[in-house]
């Protein structure tokens, strides 16, 4: 008998043992999933805050080129041997400081010879106007003709024609002469010789050197069309508009530049306009041939309506949007933006300065009527600036 208790009471456990853990997991996950659907129906917390109103001065950002205001190809201006040359590759001339000579020689001869048909003709004139003056008496006493008196003076007008052109002739060899003596036309850094002593060049020989000028210098750059105009109606015609540019290092150059060219036409084919600004280089800093990046900064204070980008969903192609909260609930609104500033997003369209847009929390947010939960923003930048 007690064994048949025994029995039924170990039985008893073991059916115990194993019915009761099954139903504690059964009763435990029905809980946790009442618990889950009760917390999924509970509105989801965000933080909110309304756009920003930012006031910012109008600019606009391209890459440019240094470029010298002047540079100058020095070339033969005559035929010859070239002698010698007067300055170092790379060291900076001035204005008519002599660079090069060609062999003057000939072109010496050639004065020369010049100077003498000049005195030959002057002593012809001479000789033809005293006899001119001769008949002119004694034409007044009729012991000549007036035909040997306009003979006379037939002869004194071609000498005198001859002379003029003698003359013509000795300045055309003292300019020659002058040009064996090349000198620098600008002020200026000069490049590497081309054509060495001891070549015989002409005109058609090509440039001997270069000499660029090095300050002032130019920066030339292309504005898209739409940042063109709107510096156009922030701005006096450029005329005040602050040009910076930068080095590839990322440090910005210490002197501000003046718009001092814009093209009169948008290029058809890049959609930009050409300009250009001038910069003082006393330190060399600028250096013709180098790409720079150019900021154009007009001093008219802009009001422009912002959010913060991180809060935008969507991408250019198909669109922006925020999520903003109305009546506790998740509403969507389409925008459209124009550029970013200090990491926001300037909006132009799809806002008005009450809504409160979804700043912290987006990834609660995942249907349009959802509930959710305003709660206070822990980044004080998050509170609005209007």
């Amino acid at each position: 008998m007690r064994a048949k208790m025994t029995r039924k009471k170990w039985a008893i456990f073991i059916l115990l043992v194993i019915i009761v853990p099954i139903i504690y997991n059964k009763t435990s996950g029905f809980i946790a999933g009442v618990m889950q659907q009760r917390a999924m129906m509970l509105p989801k917390e965000v933080e909110v805050a309304p756009p920003h109103i930012e006031e910012v001065n109008v600019s606009a950002e391209s890459t440019g080129r240094v470029e010298a205001k002047y540079s100058v190809d020095v070339i033969a201006r005559v035929p010859g041997f070239l002698m010698k040359k007067y300055f170092t590759e790379g060291q900076f001339v001035k204005k008519g400081q002599t660079l090069f000579q060609i062999d003057p020689r000939e072109y010496q001869i050639e004065v020369n010879n010049s100077r003498a048909t000049v005195n030959q003709y002057s002593a012809l004139y001479k000789n033809a106007q005293q006899e001119l003056n001769r008949a002119n008496a004694l034409v007044k006493e009729d012991l000549i003709s007036r035909s040997d008196v306009d003979s006379s003076l037939a002869t004194a007008n071609q000498n005198k024609a001859l002379l003029d052109a003698a003359r013509q002739q000795l300045e055309l060899a003292k300019v020659n002469l002058s040009y064996t003596t090349i000198k620098s036309p600008i002020d200026g850094r000069i490049g590497k010789v081309n054509i060495t002593e001891g070549n015989y060049v002409t005109a058609t020989s090509g440039p001997l050197v270069n000499i660029a000028s090095t300050n002032p210098v130019y920066v030339t750059f292309s504005l898209k069309s739409n940042d063109f105009i709107k510096l156009l109606k922030a701005s006096n015609q450029y005329k005040d508009v602050q040009v910076k540019v930068q080095f590839s290092g990322g440090s910005w150059y210490d002197k501000i530049g003046v718009v001092n060219f814009v093209d009169n036409k948008i290029d058809k084919d890049s959609g930009s306009v050409s300009m250009r600004a001038t910069f003082d280089n006393s330190k060399m800093w600028l250096v013709p041939g180098d790409y720079m990046k150019v900021q154009l900064i007009a001093p008219k204070l802009v009001k422009y309506m912002t959010i913060p980008q991180s809060c935008t969903k969507g991408d250019a192609m198909s669109g922006y949007y925020v999520w903003v909260v109305e009546d506790g609930k998740a509403v969507k609104k389409d925008i459209e933006v124009s550029e970013n500033i200090n990491n926001n997003w300037v909006v132009t369209k799809g806002l008005a300065l009450s809504d409160q847009v979804v700043v912290n929390g987006i990834q609660n947010v995942t249907a349009e009527g959802q509930k959710l939960k305003v709660v206070e923003s822990k980044n004080p930048e998050n509170t609005g600036k209007n």
